[in-house]
């Protein structure tokens, strides 16, 4: 046996498939893997056990007595047979070539590493975004300083060392019993590492990441061992290290201890100063004395070259109590941030939010709405001020968030502000209720007493928010951010049964659900003689000539084709010029976006059938005179099922949509209520035969509209209303 890779599980289930699919690929097929359960996943053990692998898989339970990484990478080495062993964490993968590439280096070392590169991205997303890794670029050392130098200056921090993605030669380990220190928690890689290398003789050192370091969007189901960790514990831990590691290392070249301490300098000014100047961190004098400890042991070379900033924090730190250390950071980072805001009017704007309009008194009487980040005066944030508007003249002081590149047409007297000015950021500081369909920015705080009340803008079909695996079209924070964003809302509408238990799930939410329907469709049940004549004034409002029937096309965003932080390119896979031919004595079709989708469709050549509505504030209102909705994965079937009339499903991507991007809630071939399509001619072939068709879904459809649309009765504004204003 080559290689044996060991592999340390604590409920990890959602990641255990990348990691394992990546050792199924390897090109090098002398190995074995040893899974090490913690006792608190003896559930996931048999899971595992009963994995489809192709190679010898050996799963171990730690007894009840013991836990933690650091148990489980030593019982992993005594459980091992191979002449080298590997360390694999279970949220982790690694390139196909690894072992390859490893072993062929390997001959008469000790060491052979490569380098580790930290992700957010899944194994599929990350290989097919790579380029060609053909070309590598293996750096042999042949001392143990060199080896220290090259694995040292490879991470940025202190705790960026760690054991996995080495190759060690296990009779090297025993030899030397080199082992992990089950007293820690999380940093037990630093002082074994220090040991692997003051006692080798020969190491090869790799530059090309074979190893990706799996970090984790989810804090909240999925948390990785140092997001439930406290920080104080988590600092201390650090520095407990760097002291253990700094006695192993005594022995080495002042260069390679001057790189070490290097890297402790960047972790105490990038890491431990700035949790000194939090208000709420805990046990700040714990760390600050273990820091002390450590200050001693700083090379006079390392601090020489150290910045300014970090040669002279260090030394003050040294001499000065708690509280003056805090003054100090406080100062030098107030005087960062005052250099940055000077250059950044946005930075500016939010300081003058939080210092100055945060601190006037709140308006009891004023509403603040807004819907898709201002760009419209639609959806339920609309129909919930109208409905107060009426019910209540002359009683509130509204105010609507509009885009800066349009003003909004609203029928009401209202002031509109700028989304981003300073009198956006005075509105949202000072208005009691704050009423969105969107999430708020992460800028806002939630004033005490104040009201914020989240519509948020569909039934979902896709995946949301912490139920979706990775937010490929998101931030490495999107969850994090939901979080903190979701926690400040005090309702949530839900449209039905379905949202009512997804919702607190997919946002991870605790407050109180508004289970009324959507006040954006209380226009859909308007009485027959109302709905008729507002039918006729939106046809005549965008010329659309009364004999014809209307289709509404209106598809969502792509997730994996990000042009901006809101903006997504779209590509109209329907043949327009086709449908014409074959429709547009009967039809004409209407083109509705999603708002997160770039508008650049030219609809010179097709006028008289195609028309281009993004930019029409209000779908619902397109709904009414739509006879046929064509959609994909859009959330807008929930409601216009609502009026019980056709809609068809053009999926012409939908393997890729459906597996790789976001993943749905329901199996889209037993829940939509009409065909899924996946060429033009089909769907033109379903609107010639669309008698079939309704025919052939009538049952499908009732069920459907009786699952999602039962809530729904015309005076869901008027519930949400009264609960909000009590």
């Amino acid at each position: 046996m080559k290689v044996s890779v060991i592999i340390s599980y604590k409920n990890e289930m959602p990641f255990i498939s990348d990691c394992m699919n990546s050792l199924e690929d390897q090109t090098e097929k002398d190995f074995e893997a040893i899974v090490v359960c913690a006792h608190t996943a003896h559930a996931d053990a048999d899971v595992i056990r009963n994995m489809d692998v192709s190679f010898p898989l050996q799963v171990i339970e730690l007894p009840e007595d013991k836990d933690g990484p650091a148990a489980a990478k030593n019982e992993g080495i005594r459980a091992s047979r191979g002449e080298y062993v590997f360390f694999l964490d279970s949220d982790d993968y690694i390139l196909s070539e690894t072992f390859c590439e490893l072993i062929r280096l390997s001959d008469g070392k000790d060491i052979v590493a490569g380098d580790i590169k930290r992700t957010w991205k899944n194994r599929l997303h990350l290989l097919n975004g790579m380029k060609d890794n053909s070309a590598l670029c293996p750096t042999e050392t042949a001392d143990i300083a060199s080896a220290l130098s090259n694995i040292l200056t490879s991470h940025m921090v202190l705790t960026g060392i760690k054991a996995t993605g080495l190759l060690i030669r296990r009779e090297f380990i025993l030899k030397h019993s080199i082992m992990f220190d089950e007293s820690y928690i999380y940093y037990t890689e630093i002082p074994f590492v220090a040991q692997l290398l003051v006692n080798a003789q020969r190491c090869v050192h790799i530059s090309y990441p074979f190893y990706f370091k799996r970090l984790h969007q989810d804090p909240v189901y999925h948390p990785s061992l140092n997001q439930t960790m406290k920080t104080h514990v988590r600092l201390t831990e650090a520095l407990r290290a760097y002291i253990d590691t700094k006695k192993i290392t005594e022995k080495t070249t002042p260069s390679c201890e001057a790189e070490y301490d290097a890297l402790f300098i960047r972790f105490y000014v990038q890491r431990i100063t700035r949790f000194f100047i939090k208000d709420n961190a805990e046990n700040k004098s714990e760390v600050f004395k273990k820091a002390k400890e450590c200050f001693s042991l700083i090379s006079e070379d390392a601090l020489k070259n150290a910045k300014h900033y970090h040669h002279m924090i260090i030394k003050y730190s040294l001499r000065h109590t708690l509280d003056k250390t805090i003054k100090r950071i406080r100062m030098h980072t107030l005087r960062q941030q005052g250099l940055r805001y000077f250059h950044d009017w946005k930075r500016i704007k939010q300081f003058i939010y939080r210092h100055v309009f945060l601190n006037r008194s709140m308006n009891d009487d004023a509403f603040l709405f807004e819907s898709f980040f201002g760009k419209s005066y639609s959806d339920s944030p609309k129909y919930i001020f109208e409905y107060i508007c009426k019910n209540n003249p002359g009683k509130y002081k509204y105010i609507w968030v509009r885009d800066k590149k349009k003003k909004l047409d609203i029928p009401y007297p209202v002031k509109q502000v700028k989304r981003g000015s300073l009198k956006y950021m005075r509105a949202m500081a000072c208005s009691k209720y704050y009423i969105t369909n969107i999430r708020q920015p992460m800028f806002f705080v939630k004033r005490p007493g104040a009201v914020l009340l989240e519509t948020w803008h569909g039934t979902p079909l896709k995946r949301l928010g912490f139920d979706i695996d990775e937010a490929v079209f998101g931030t490495p924070r999107y969850k994090i951010n939901f979080k903190l964003q979701s926690g400040q809302w005090d309702y949530l509408i839900s449209p039905n049964e379905f949202c009512s238990e997804t919702f607190p799930h997919c946002f991870a939410y605790d407050g109180k659900l508004l289970n009324t329907g959507y006040p954006r469709n209380d226009i859909l049940y308007l009485p027959p003689n109302e709905r008729t004549k507002l039918t006729c004034n939106i046809k005549n409002e965008l010329s659309i000539p009364a004999d014809k029937k209307v289709i509404l096309y209106a598809p969502t965003w792509r997730d994996d084709r990000k042009l901006s932080e809101k903006e997504y390119e779209f590509s109209l896979e329907l043949d327009l010029i086709r449908m014409r031919e074959r429709l547009g004595d009967e039809y004409v079709i209407l083109l509705r976006l999603h708002y997160l989708l770039v508008d650049s469709l030219d609809f010179s050549t097709l006028e008289g059938f195609a028309y281009n509505v993004s930019s029409y504030d209000d779908i619902a209102r397109l709904y009414l005179i739509s006879d046929i909705l064509i959609t994909d994965y859009s959330s807008v079937f929930f409601d216009y099922a609502n009026l019980k009339r056709p809609v068809l499903f053009f999926t012409y991507d939908l393997n890729e949509y459906a597996d790789e991007l976001r993943g749905f809630y329901f199996d889209m071939k037993d829940l939509v209520p009409g065909p899924l399509l996946f060429t033009t001619d089909e769907v033109i072939d379903s609107i010639i035969n669309l008698h079939d068709v309704e025919k052939e879904y009538r049952k499908k459809y009732d069920d459907f509209y009786n699952r999602f649309c039962s809530w729904e009765c015309g005076k869901s504004s008027q519930r949400v209303t009264e609960e909000i204003i009590k």
